[in-house]
């Protein structure tokens, strides 16, 4: 069963060690810190926020990607390497980053014994089935222990082809997450688990999604209690 992890999006540190916490209670398996929502990183508030006993994904989400940061790419790259040097168990990176600066993620996950998640974030459409294989490949050919792909559904074939990927990579024994984002993508987060994605993400609470489309914990842990019965 895949793991249900929670994205953190809180806008400072103490708001995100006390969201951190909550995730927790809730029964997340693990949590994503969004850092780029957090201003005014040094290595202290890095430390504070990696440093608590649930696994964390730590993610500096570029704007390009969808996400908030829009300083140096070596300042980024620089964030991600501090946060496993303090124990983060995951870090993803986006398969639009230079190839250079994925090497050097790479080098720093195993020289922490951490897994990298290489992702590709399509914000328009679904590409192809197969065009969705072969960018997983390409994630696993770059160093990722885990590639992941989240697109944007047009038509219910769409959402059928995401979870068919997920399937053709759990064939094969390589973990992968496969998310189709908005609100005909909801299926690919209840029914991604059951065909073997590896994490399904679901929100802390209503209102503090990090994209569109992602239940509630407390939902999606019902979901999954009645699916599995």
């Amino acid at each position: 069963m895949a793991l249900i992890c929670v994205p953190i999006t809180e806008a400072n540190v103490e708001d995100a060690k006390a969201a951190i916490a909550k995730a927790r209670e809730k029964g997340a398996d693990l949590v994503e810190l969004r850092l780029d929502y957090i201003g005014g990183l040094d290595d202290g508030k890095i430390g504070d926020l990696v440093d608590s006993d649930i696994p964390k994904i730590v993610t500096l989400r570029s704007k390009r990607d969808g996400g908030y940061w829009d300083g140096e790419e070596k300042d980024r790259i620089s964030v991600l390497q501090t946060c496993l040097s303090f124990g983060a168990q995951y870090v993803d990176v986006e398969d639009s980053t230079d190839i250079g600066w994925r090497y050097e993620i790479s080098k720093a996950c195993k020289n922490n014994h951490a897994q990298m998640i290489i992702s590709h974030h399509d914000f328009k459409k679904t590409p192809p089935k197969q065009e969705m294989i072969d960018i997983c490949k390409n994630e696993f050919a770059a160093g990722a222990t885990i590639a992941k792909i989240a697109v944007t559904p047009q038509k219910i074939e769409d959402v059928a082809n995401v979870l068919s990927v997920i399937e053709h990579f759990k064939a094969l024994n390589k973990p992968m997450i496969g998310i189709a984002m908005g609100r005909l993508g909801v299926m690919t987060r209840v029914f991604g688990p059951q065909v073997g994605s590896f994490i399904t993400y679901a929100s802390l609470e209503k209102g503090k999604e990090s994209a569109e489309g992602q239940l509630t914990i407390e939902d999606m842990k019902v979901i999954l209690e009645i699916l599995q019965k």
